[in-house]
């Protein structure tokens, strides 16, 4: 499998004639910015909390004479000079009658197709990257990129079939998880490879989406197995949208399950309210619930108001609050 996903993308690559014109290169990102009340069992903290995550995103694309797509994409973290890895993702691709190609330091193919709990507020409850949960829980995202995180790799989309679409992916060195160019030595942490499928469609008027996802280690000699799966599911009906994700990760035996699911219901046009929750237990570990119940309201172009109201519940380091007032900038 993995010698054909390289003929893929060599071919893909090879067969690709002379741009018909210069690429057209876009500018845009988002900015996230949420004041939070917290309140925090067993450790001293400010009563006040202010947290961001914002990226500015630099998109390439241009058609080849013979009708294929080619372009890039180049990530840039924008919320603080005390990220360690300013450049995000990062990555060319090809996109034809084939499917699609990305190689560079991107996630997997089977993380980018997973489906999961619908958004409501400015951010993905799923995806919380604000040092909120993280900091006072042992909250685990239920995401198929544990493995190698943004290590170079090729992934690959086939075309979407009577709604469905599978993809692979290969990373040859995981242990470069910020996409570091190295020489790879045959010693350090294995190579990885994800494999997902999902699907898009309608069934008795309703809209349907669903996806499953592996993302597993070829490890070396030395290093701790690892293997990540996950089911997603999401339906839409009207105004209201009912989704999740089932994530189990097993690190070296240890098994940890993630259950994060939600419902998000539009009130108006620009108004959307909704609830999420996220159950988790580990082996010998923490067991982690968490509930976000909030919405966002949309004061123009590209601007939103979002607020919530954020429990978190930790069987080792005790329970949280958060209640925040926050603003979403998208460009």
């Amino acid at each position: 499998m993995n010698k054909l996903l390289i003929g893929t993308a060599a071919a893909a690559l090879f067969v690709s004639p002379a741009v018909a014109g210069p690429l057209a290169v876009t500018v845009g990102g988002y900015y996230n910015s949420v004041i939070y009340s917290q309140d925090v069992d067993g450790t001293d903290t400010r009563d006040i909390g202010i947290h961001n995550d914002a990226e500015i995103i630099f998109k390439g694309k241009g058609k080849a004479k013979n009708g294929m797509e080619i372009g890039f994409q180049v990530q840039l973290e924008a919320e603080g000079s005390g990220e360690s890895d300013q450049i995000d993702e990062n990555y060319i691709y090809v996109k034809g009658d084939f499917g699609k190609v990305e190689i560079g330091a991107e996630n997997n193919a089977a993380y980018k197709q997973q489906v999961m709990a619908p958004k409501f507020l400015g951010w993905k409850t799923y995806d919380n990257n604000f040092k909120t949960w993280a900091e006072v829980s042992d909250f685990d995202k239920p995401h198929l990129d544990g493995v190698e995180g943004d290590a170079l790799k090729i992934n690959y989309y086939s075309p979407k079939i009577n709604g469905f679409q599978f993809s692979y992916s290969l990373t040859p060195d995981a242990s470069k998880t910020s996409g570091d160019t190295a020489l790879y030595d045959d010693s350090g942490k294995g190579s990885s490879t994800a494999i997902g499928v999902k699907y898009s469609g309608k069934i008795g008027g309703m809209k349907v989406k669903a996806s499953y996802g592996i993302n597993e280690l070829d490890e070396d000699a030395g290093v701790a197995p690892r293997e990540d799966s996950a089911f997603g599911l999401s339906v839409s009906s009207g105004d209201v949208t009912v989704g999740g994700t089932s994530f189990t990760k097993d690190a070296n035996g240890t098994e940890t399950n993630v259950l994060h699911y939600g419902i998000a219901y539009k009130l108006s046009k620009g108004h959307t309210v909704g609830l999420g929750m996220h159950t988790q237990d580990k082996d010998g570990g923490a067991d982690v619930d968490i509930v976000a119940l909030g919405g966002n309201i949309k004061l123009g172009a590209g601007t939103k108001l979002t607020y919530s109201y954020e429990t978190v519940e930790d069987s080792v380091d005790g329970d949280s609050t958060f209640m925040g007032v926050g603003l979403l900038l998208k460009f």
